[in-house]
């Protein structure tokens, strides 16, 4: 018996990192590319109905009404000249030239700045309205060179933030640098020899506690060429720099003077397994200034991957008090890459600055909270986007959801509290499995957006339908988002906004919560009951539909025998044989979670020469026995 609790409390534990429920869902507003993208980036203003989409040659500018789309394209293509120097290059990938989008970033209330490949010649342009590409005084497309802005390449891998104006690029080419590349501060750049051989993942503005304490942070990959067997060919990395950095008066003058970097491990330092390559990253706020949590995803050498979260308090710590790799001398009182204004009399000074640009890396290694991931996916499928959000739940606690795109197509929704996670759905809302490229969240309008090279849809991050018309359905379900109205008698949104009008509606989010539905399992319809009639010869097999991925499904012969199931992803089927007789009888099959005990299905079975004329038989070529495929009534 003790064997039997374990088994099934593994099984439960494991069942905790697959999704609970899975959606198709063929009511959201897909927009097709017709030939596919290359690349494919976002870029969404929080509280718009618009969503810009960069793709090959052109900025598609999608305006959403509801469940409508409508698209207006801006062509950006690539120069005659440049497309012409790249077609001629020794070993040039043809497809590679031409203007792919790689930069979509607001500047200012009245200015976007779109930067693309331009067939290895990068170049950016300027939207104005929102809509319609500035001009210059002749009337054509106002251009700059984008050469320090964006890649020349589609494949290269490029993370890009605008902050106040200025725009922060990395750029991971033959010298890999971090740069504030345009806009009213000075230009800054990172010396060659601070980041080498770098795959930049994405960037992040980082609040301070006072504005001039702001800092930029970059996520990247650091890739070591001659790494042997038993060395880690990649390591995860961040950088960061401050805001207010305006370079040195005397030394570093063109460089940024705060720039520090740090290793990003996802694992325990004590546990050989870690997660090296770092695939997207997210940094949500707490709701005040200088505090936050960094989400990440994480892939293995065996390509399976993690989620990790981090401190961004403990990581500006971390930045602020550890020693300098590589510095053996006492830190002065004023340490390299604190965030102070260049006008200020603690402005660092010359024996400052010699010592960051010698020792830009911190020792400290910054592991995730309980130095272990929230946790590793236990499917097929790995992670490749990563957005957050922060709600209030019904009782106005702050709850944070995570959104997590999959190499084929799929979005899982995961609830995390307390340094525990929760896969919510998997939903599917794409024709063809193709990777996640993109995706953007905006809180204020309720929305996710995510796109493929094939597909772009907007989803709401409520969906409360989904969860069906019971209260037990609705808060197994553990999406913070949801509740039960027991006036309405229905799963509803709870409002975003802190009231008292979601004060009755009724969640369960923790674990081992009490039973909030005050007993509505057993006000649940149950299906009718399906009579079977079939030979004593016949091998047939009972299906019992899988409502939740996460609960514990059991099989019962009138009341008290025990049968087994098989999973099959999709049922937990009793097939009859040596270890499972046949034999007369009513057959249910339930299913627990949490507590809550539902009936999914029963069978009264009776053992006769004839069948009932509501089965479809199949008799199996050659075989002695019936194939049975019960039709639901």
């Amino acid at each position: 018996m003790r064997s039997l609790y374990l088994f099934l409390l593994s099984a439960f534990c494991s069942a905790q990192k697959i999704p609970r429920l899975k959606f198709t869902l063929k009511d959201a507003p897909v927009l097709s590319f017709e030939n596919g993208e290359k690349s494919t980036v976002l870029f969404h203003d929080a509280g718009s109905e618009q969503l810009y989409v960069g793709g090959r040659g052109a900025l598609r500018i999608l305006t959403y009404k509801e469940s409508e789309v409508n698209q207006t394209q801006v062509p950006l293509w690539a120069d005659e000249k440049a497309e012409k120097n790249c077609r001629n290059k020794p070993g040039a990938v043809q497809a590679e030239c031409d203007n792919y989008i790689r930069v979509i970033q607001r500047l200012n209330s009245s200015s976007i700045i779109v930067c693309g490949t331009n067939a290895g010649s990068p170049k950016c342009w300027f939207l104005s309205n929102d809509t319609t590409l500035q001009q210059d005084k002749r009337g054509q497309a106002l251009a700059i060179s984008g050469e320090s802005l964006a890649p020349a390449s589609p494949s290269q891998p490029a993370a890009a933030i605008a902050v106040e104006g200025s725009l922060y690029a990395a750029l991971s080419r033959d010298r890999s640098t971090i740069q504030r590349s345009y806009g009213p501060r000075k230009l800054l750049r990172t010396e060659d020899k601070w980041v080498a051989k770098a795959e930049f993942v994405t960037a992040a503005l980082v609040p301070g506690k006072e504005s001039h304490l702001d800092e930029i942070y970059f996520f990247y990959n650091e890739v070591n060429e001659t790494a042997g067997l038993d060395e880690e060919p990649v390591k995860a990395r961040l950088g960061r720099v401050c805001k207010v950095d305006e370079g040195g008066k005397s030394l570093l003058v063109d460089f940024w003077t705060t720039f520090l970097q740090a290793r990003l491990v996802c694992g325990s330092p004590t546990h050989p397994q870690r997660f090296n390559q770092l695939h997207d990253a997210v940094v949500l706020g707490e709701g005040r200034r200088g505090q936050g949590t960094l989400y990440g995803i994480f892939a293995s050498a065996w390509g399976t991957t993690a989620v990790c979260a981090y401190s961004m308090d403990k990581v500006t710590h971390a930045f602020k008090t550890s020693r300098l790799k590589g510095y053996t001398n006492v830190l002065p009182a004023h340490r390299p890459g604190t965030c102070v204004p260049y006008s200020s009399p603690s402005a660092p000074s010359k024996a400052v600055l010699s010592i960051i640009k010698d020792h830009p890396e911190i020792e400290t290694v910054i592991y995730p909270e309980g130095q272990r991931p929230l946790y590793v996916l236990q499917t097929n499928d790995t992670y490749t986007k990563v957005v957050a959000d922060r709600v209030l739940d019904a009782s106005n606690t702050s709850r944070t959801v995570l959104y997590l795109g999959t190499d084929k197509g799929k979005i899982h929704k995961v609830l995390e509290t307390g340094g525990q996670t929760i896969i919510i759905a998997e939903l599917s809302p794409f024709r063809r499995d193709a990777p996640i490229s993109g995706m953007a969240l905006d809180a204020f309008t309720g929305h996710l957006y995510v796109a493929t090279e094939f597909e772009v849809t907007r989803l709401p991050l409520a969906d409360c339908g989904q969860y069906r018309e019971t209260c037990w359905k609705c808060v197994l379900a553990k999406d913070p988002y949801c509740g039960w109205d027991p006036d309405g008698k229905k799963c509803s949104a709870i409002s975003r906004e802190s009231n008292d009008t979601a004060s009755n509606f009724l969640q369960s989010l923790d674990p081992e919560a009490e039973d909030v539905c005050e007993g509505a399992a057993e006000q649940v319809a149950q299906e009718a009951l399906k009579k079977v009639r079939v030979d004593p010869t016949s091998y047939i097999y009972l299906p019992c539909p899988l409502r939740s991925h996460h609960a514990i499904y059991t099989w019962v012969k009138d009341g008290s025998v025990q049968y087994p199931c098989a999973m099959d992803g999709h049922s937990c089927t009793l097939r009859f044989g040596e270890n499972a007789p046949m034999g007369q009888g009513l057959f249910k099959c339930t299913a627990t979670e949490d507590g809550y005990l539902e009936e999914i299905t029963a069978y009264k079975l009776t053992l006769n020469a004839a069948c009932v004329p509501q089965l479809s038989v199949t008799v199996a070529a050659g075989a002695l026995f019936l194939v049975v495929t019960i039709l639901l009534l």
